[in-house]
């Protein structure tokens, strides 16, 4: 008999909250939200491969292009010309004061210690 009373509250429970939550389409609601989101994150995912991959076939027919046509002199300069080089720059860090602090400024005046 308690068992009974415990499923018939454990349904009066999620009957409720089917209620509560009728304007985002109750549980079924909730569930095409998580695998539209679980899609989008998988397509999303797969896009970026295939452009990693695309990429690299690029780069790679590039490299090959250029050692055939032995151009990998003109291209250097090229990038040379159009600044494309990034050079490498020391980071600057700014200078702060140190705040006082430690032993001169914990340290109470003689005249306080008495």
């Amino acid at each position: 008999m308690a068992k009974i009373e415990r499923l018939n509250k454990r349904v009066k429970k999620i009957e409720e909250w089917i209620a509560e939550n009728e304007d985002m389409g109750g549980p079924k609601g909730y569930m095409d939200t998580m695998v539209s989101l679980y899609q989008d994150a998988a397509t999303s995912q797969r896009q970026t491969g295939m452009i990693n991959d695309n990429f690299n076939r690029l780069k790679t027919l590039n490299n090959e292009f250029l050692s055939s046509k032995e151009l990998g002199e003109e291209w250097n300069k090229f990038l040379e010309e159009k600044d494309a080089v990034q050079k490498q720059q020391a980071e600057e860090v700014s200078v702060q004061e140190q705040a006082e602090g430690g032993e001169e400024t914990s340290e109470a005046p003689e005249e306080e210690k008495k």
